[in-house]
């Protein structure tokens, strides 16, 4: 499990994350500890930041950035220089915002950071974590203080440190150093500071670091039980699906990474279930509101991430759902013939056209095959065996439809996605014989 901690300087950000990682017993990573390593690595070496080809140079054959682990404290070290004080200094504090809003740094880096968090539980700290590096974290949290907090904490963390400086120390310079750094930090092109769309605000004004940290777990314990629920319901739903359904999957290797709308056929109330079982990253689904109302349904549903949609709600909330799931690289299911069929393929609704041209997402079309045989409409209950299947297309990426005017552009995708859920539907009906269409 991967969790994010975002949020400006100052509101105990790497506090926070070290003792939650701590009690969790997840590895940490302090991402900004990279930036200032890179920052320091410039400096020393005279290289000039304005200067891209320098820099991609520089990172790629003169960089080596690594985290040594000892008693329970990291450091860090540039080729092999521990540079675990130094890049806390303002020595280079005064220059890594300069170095992180750089587009060119930002993309060197970010693999490097996806790559110390590969495979491994961790809590990751800085200040895009949520929205750029690690846009599919399970659990993301932003950290907010009122900015004169901020400073005291500064102020007092650095008198910790360097005792001997507190002659010279100024509060009023450091407020209004974090100042900067805040206007630098959400101004900037690539990567701005701001909170996800579903990450989970704290004010650490009036909070100790156990108060904050305590918080954070009561909402990972919640977030454990939603994704219990719907692991839960997946393996019912196999089990059933395998056992009385012979049920197959044809074409998962469509079925890409990350973010995408899946749009598929609609004959039965086990589709949703037929879909999660066949997709193995975590999906969302937009449905009905009446299907809410179902006894058998209703349950199942919401824990397969079905989202409620009225008919008498506006498009833009509509917008709103689907944009707010694709952001953070989940896929969302949507039947776009708008209700349940005899299992040919009817006209689709401009409404998801218009969500695909919006988005400017990739499509992945699927075709259910059988389930409106097993469960057919205006049935209460499923017969108790027969044959399901389902079927993925080949992904229908957004470029082939952006030279075309966007006022025009709907009805193409619409025939696009029609003309591939045919074709599916035509190799399922002779028998699935030859190449998957």
């Amino acid at each position: 499990m991967i969790i994010t901690i975002d949020g400006p300087a100052g509101v105990g950000k790497s506090t926070v994350a070290k003792l939650l990682a701590q009690k969790l017993k997840y590895s940490y990573f302090d991402t900004g500890a990279m930036y200032r390593a890179v920052t320091y690595a410039f400096l020393k070496n005279e290289i000039d930041i304005d200067d891209e080809i320098s820099v991609i140079n520089f990172l790629e054959n003169s960089f080596n950035y690594e985290i040594k682990e000892e008693n329970g404290l990291k450091f860090y070290f540039v080729n092999n220089e521990d540079v675990t004080e130094i890049i806390r200094s303002n020595y280079v504090t005064d220059q890594v915002s300069l170095v992180s809003a750089k587009p060119f740094v930002r993309k060197m880096l970010v693999p490097m950071q996806r790559k110390f968090a590969n495979d491994k539980d961790m809590v990751c700290e800085g200040r895009d974590m949520g929205t750029v590096v690690f846009p599919n974290a399970e659990i993301k949290i932003y950290l907010t203080a009122k900015i004169s907090v901020r400073a005291q904490r500064r102020f007092k963390e650095y008198i910790e440190k360097h005792p001997q400086d507190i002659a010279t120390l100024d509060k009023n310079q450091i407020l209004q150093d974090i100042q900067r750094r805040d206007e630098k930090d959400s101004t900037r092109k690539i990567s701005p500071l701001r909170k996800a769309k579903d990450a989970h605000h704290i004010d650490t004004s009036n909070l100790s670091v156990d108060g904050v940290v305590k918080k954070i777990i009561k909402k990972i314990k919640k977030q454990q039980k939603i994704k219990f629920a719907y692991r839960f319901v997946k393996v019912v739903s196999r089990f059933i699906l395998k056992t009385f359904y012979k049920y197959k999957v044809y074409g998962k290797e469509n079925v890409i990474k990350g973010a995408a709308i899946v749009t598929s056929n609609h004959v039965s109330f086990f589709d949703p279930s037929a879909l999660t079982v066949a997709i193995d990253d975590e999906i969302h689904f937009l449905a009905k509101e009446s299907l809410f109302k179902v006894p058998i349904l209703k349950n199942l549903i919401r824990a397969l991430n079905a989202h409620p949609i009225s008919g008498k709600e506006s498009n833009i909330q509509t917008i709103k759902e689907v944009k707010n799931i694709l952001k953070t690289g989940k896929k969302i299911v949507i039947f776009p013939e708008g209700t349940r069929t005899d299992g040919k393929i009817t006209k689709l609704l401009p409404g998801v056209g218009f969500l695909i041209s919006l988005s400017k997402c990739t499509t992945i079309p699927a075709y259910i095959h059988g389930a409106h045989k097993v469960w057919p409409r205006g049935k209460k209950f499923p017969k108790l065996f027969g044959q399901i299947s389902c079927i993925f297309g080949k992904p229908i990426r957004f470029e082939e439809f952006e030279k075309i005017d966007r006022n025009k552009r709907i009805p193409f995708i619409l025939a696009r996605i029609e003309n591939e859920l045919k074709n599916l539907e035509k190799w399922a009906e002779d028998g699935f014989k030859g190449e998957q269409p």
